[in-house]
Order: structure tokens, then sequence, then C-alpha cells
């Protein structure tokens, strides 16, 4: 009886009809106006994917919009003929499908999203989360942050790419003296803006970081979004979901948005962080913490016995402007919250980098090949480049399978870059000469005048994207490469 229930199982399990995912239109309400955006939905309904531990990810993803797409699975480690992009299949046409279909070896909060020319700006994403065993013991609550304008995304590129940008006129900001400008960061307060000056201007925002005497201008937030949006809900109307008094509740933050980096404010809750990037860390206890654009971060929080209600709040790099979600206790509760804080946020920074540690498993061992990344770029003419280099003319690097590789990213702009490298996992081992037993990423922020170092195995063969999350900055350079080839015997 015991064979035949695990050959049904089996059977079953083969038998599955895969998870659809249809990437569609979508109408949303944005400061009482009607919007057309896109997203990833299953014929339920279901936002995204959702998977256990040890499942096989087999998804069909079926393309509903009037023009081509392809979805990329972000964070996965995955078969590069599955990564889903534009390097490694064809796109995917209108009313056209595509089957995918790969053991899942991670667990954790990810996300999906479009690769294809400027969708992921207008919202075509969703959750991808794949439950441990563990997560049974909380209610589980996705905040996904998002950006929105209501003007077309290839509108706002060529007010970019002309100089025309109205939100902006920090255009040639120069760099001096940075080489020791982040020594003393480890111990800054995340929720302050120790040795920072803030000059803003038409929506724009210059930052002076201080550190040593050092003198630089950092430029933030170089386009001028109409809002900011949790799980496409504006602070006016807000996602409230139910919580119970006396339980725990597990965070999972995702960073969905095109170029905003965010201080997740808890409020009147504290909350232990227990994973970024979809692996664990060592937990850390706060009330605010870091997210720059295509992370993720899990938090756990225990709602108090006496009950209430607990808005969760994003706050947006240099500006007063936030969004959220509502915990609460309450039934039918109506409530809003304010689309602006009372002060401006100071930038994102390495404190909270600085004390991740992973405890997931990696092997030390020597480094085979070390590869440096120069990030270079301007506000005028908006040219992003890599090494010199701007996609789709890049040289990429090319390693073997099986080898240990350490990746040195040097950021010699005035802006941050969140570098995201497809299908591997790496360990963040120095930032900025601090080395460090570091997180477990697929994703690692760049400051200014930065130099931070990352190390993996590249065990499966192909070429993978490693690019700025920065949505606007792929388009115009900042995305090369890098090819695994295959050991040779």
């Amino acid at each position: 009886m015991q064979k035949l229930s695990l050959l049904s199982l089996l059977l079953a399990n083969v038998m599955a009809a895969p998870v659809i995912l249809n990437v569609e239109y979508q109408n949303i309400v944005v400061n009482g106006k009607t919007a057309k955006v896109m997203t990833i939905k299953q014929p339920d309904g279901t936002w995204g994917y959702y998977a256990k531990s040890g499942d096989v990810f087999d998804v069909t993803v079926k393309n509903k919009l009037n023009e081509s797409t392809v979805i990329h699975w972000h964070g996965l480690e995955l078969p590069n003929n599955q990564d889903g992009t534009e390097l490694n299949q064809a796109e995917i046409p209108a009313n056209g499908e595509y089957h995918y279909q790969f053991p899942l070896k991670n667990s954790g909060t990810f996300w999906l999203h479009s690769h294809h020319g400027l969708q992921e700006i207008s919202l075509a994403e969703a959750p991808l989360i794949v439950e441990t065993p563990d997560d049974k013991n909380y209610q589980q609550v996705v905040v996904m942050f998002q950006d929105f304008s209501f003007k077309k995304p290839e509108q706002i590129l060529s007010e970019l790419t002309n100089g025309a940008q109205s939100s902006h006129d920090m255009h040639n900001m120069k760099m001096t003296e940075h080489n020791d400008m982040h020594d003393d960061m480890a111990g800054m307060d995340m929720s302050s803006d120790h040795e920072m000056e803030m000059e803003s201007g038409h929506g724009g925002m210059a930052m002076k970081h201080g550190g040593k005497g050092s003198a630089m201008v950092m430029d933030l937030n170089d386009v001028k979004y109409d809002a900011f949006l949790t799980n496409y809900h504006t602070p006016q109307t807000p996602q409230i979901t139910q919580v119970t008094a006396g339980k725990k509740v597990k965070l999972r933050f995702i960073n969905g948005s095109a170029s905003s980096g965010y201080w997740i404010n808890l409020g009147k809750l504290s909350g232990s962080a227990v994973a970024v990037d979809g692996h664990d860390i060592k937990p850390f206890n706060a009330n605010k913490f870091q997210l720059s654009e295509g992370q993720r971060i899990d938090i756990i929080v225990t709602i108090p016995a006496s009950g209430g209600t607990f808005p969760i709040l994003g706050q947006v790099e240099g500006l007063k402007s936030q969004t959220g979600l509502v915990l609460t206790t309450q039934k039918s509760l109506k409530t809003t919250l304010s689309p602006e804080a009372t002060t401006v946020a100071p930038a994102l920074n390495d404190a909270q980098e600085l004390k991740l540690q992973s405890i997931d498993k990696f092997v030390n061992k020597p480094v085979d090949r070390v590869l440096k990344y120069t990030l270079t770029g301007n506000m005028s003419p908006y040219v992003w480049q890599i090494n010199g280099q701007s996609w789709p003319n890049v040289t990429p690097f090319k390693v073997k399978q099986g080898q240990r590789i350490e990746m040195d990213f040097t950021n010699k702009s005035m802006m941050s870059h969140p570098m995201h490298l497809h299908g591997y996992t790496f360990k963040v081992v120095e930032v900025n000469g601090h080395k460090i037993n570091g997180a477990l990423r697929d994703t690692v922020l760049i400051l200014p005048g930065e130099t931070v170092k990352v190390v993996f195995d590249a065990n499966e063969t192909g070429k993978w994207f490693l690019h700025c999350h920065l949505a606007w900055h792929m388009p115009t350079g900042m995305m090369t490469y890098l090819e695994v080839d295959p050991a040779t015997k």
C-alpha cells in the first residue's frame, strides 16, 4: 500500500499541469486618475508565483500583451536556457507562450519581472516566493515597493537622454577626494543623516557625503515620479492586511521600483531581519532597514497581544515621499497613509551591509579569477558604462566552469548602482576596504566612490547578464554579461 501511494504521488507530480502566469494589462487608480499598467498573474488572480522548497519550477508564461515580452526569474539559480532574457531565449510574441521547467534550488523571497524593453518600468513584475517548512510558523505578507509615473517610460527615457527631464537640474556633478568617504560608516545610525547635507532642486536631490573631509556630490532621484506604490496601491488607498494579535508575521519586502531606494520604517513595531535576497542571515533587530532596487529583505515582527493598527512604510531616499501598507487586528478598517513623511530621508549607506552576516554554507577556497568592473556615467549626456563600454557594444569576461570568481566593482560615478548578476548567488566579502563575512546576495549596492568585492563559484555554463538594476541605466549602457565556458578536461 505504501509503495502504491508513493507511485501515485510521483505520477501525480509528473502529470500536474504547469502553473500559468499571464503577462497582462490592468487598470489602477493613482491620485484619482485611472492608469493602465502591466502585471503578472495566475488565471485565478494570484499575483506571482508561490512554491515550496524542493518543488519543480513548472510554469507556462502566456503573453496577453499587444507586444512581445520575456520574463526573468530574479534571484533563482537555474539552467542558463531558463533565465528568461534576450540572451538565452526568443521573445514571447503577443498571444504566444513559453514553458519553463527546472528544479528549485533556492528557498526564500525572490521576484519575477519582464526583461524586455521598458516593461518592468510599466510594472510587469510580481513576487516569486519559495517557502520552507519553517514558514508555517508565520503569517506571510509580501510588500513590493513600486515607483509610478503617468508618463510613458519611452517619454521619460527620451527626456533623460536629451537632457530634458524636468525633475532634475543636477547634471555634470563632480566627485573629489572620495577615497576615504566610507571609512567611518560602519557605525553610522541608519536612521540618521549623519555627515550628510542635502540640496534639493526641481524635485531632484544632490547629497554631499561626509567622511574624513571628503567632498562628493551624489545624485539621487533623476526621475520625478507621480506616486510611490505598494503592491499597486497608493498611500491614500493602501492595502490593509488582517493579522492576529500576539502572532508573528514574516514581511517579505521586495524593491520592484525602477530607480528608487527605500528606508523601511516599521513604525510602532520592532523587527528581526532574517534573510536578504532569499538567503538567511544572522538575525538583527531594528525599526528601520534599507532596501535598494532589485533587493529583498525578510523581516519578522510580532503583533502585540493588545492588537492595534500598524502602518508599514517605505520612504524614498532623498525625498519626503513614502508608500506602504497597513497591518491591523481590526475588522473592516478603512484608513489612509500620508504620501509624505515630515522630513527628507537620507541616502542609503553602507551601515546595514557591513553588519549583515550570512549563515548559509559558503566554502572558503582560493580565488581562481579576479574580474574588475569600473562603473562610470554622466547625467548629461545620459550614458552609463561598465569598463568604458555601453551595451550592446561590450566585451564580456570569459571564465571556466567550476572556477571561484571574484568580482571587484569600483564606482566612479556620482550615482549609486545596485549591481545584479543573473543566475548566481555571490558572497559580499569586502566593502570599501573593510573585509566582512557578508551576506549571500544577487544584487549589491555600490555607492559613489566605493569598491565592493564579491565571490562565487561559476558552476552553471552560459551567458549571464550583469547590470545595474536602475531601470534607466540598462538601456543607456550599464549592462554586460559573463560567459561561463565548460570546464576543459
